[in-house]
């Protein structure tokens, strides 16, 4: 009974490594966004690209801790893991949302 509570509990551990993946390919869909907008011949502020710097610095770290978090098998190391790519995630994501409100304000 005991080793079915531990494999839910890893699979949510789990879920969070995946949900970090998701919030960082929405990141990079954006910056594809960025690239294709300057690529159409319209002007890309710089301050757009400027502020797409600190949500990849936060979704750089929850990308790799996702990655480590699905090949991990300590719980001593699953533990850390998965808060610290949840906090990441969560963290890239609130910049991300925060840099598209002020870069729409901007323009």
């Amino acid at each position: 009974m005991n080793s079915g509570v531990e494999e839910a509990k890893l699979g949510l551990k789990r879920t969070v490594g995946k949900f970090a993946l998701l919030f960082a390919s929405i990141y990079l869909m954006a910056i594809i966004a960025l690239f294709i907008t300057l690529h159409q011949g319209d002007e890309v502020p710089v301050t757009t690209w400027l502020l797409m710097i600190p949500p990849g610095v936060a979704f750089a770290p929850a990308v790799l801790d996702a990655i480590n978090l699905h090949r991990a098998q300590e719980p001593d190391r699953l533990r850390r893991l998965w808060k610290r790519c949840g906090i990441l995630a969560v963290t890239g994501m609130v910049l991300l949302v925060v840099a598209s409100y002020v870069v729409g304000e901007i323009n």
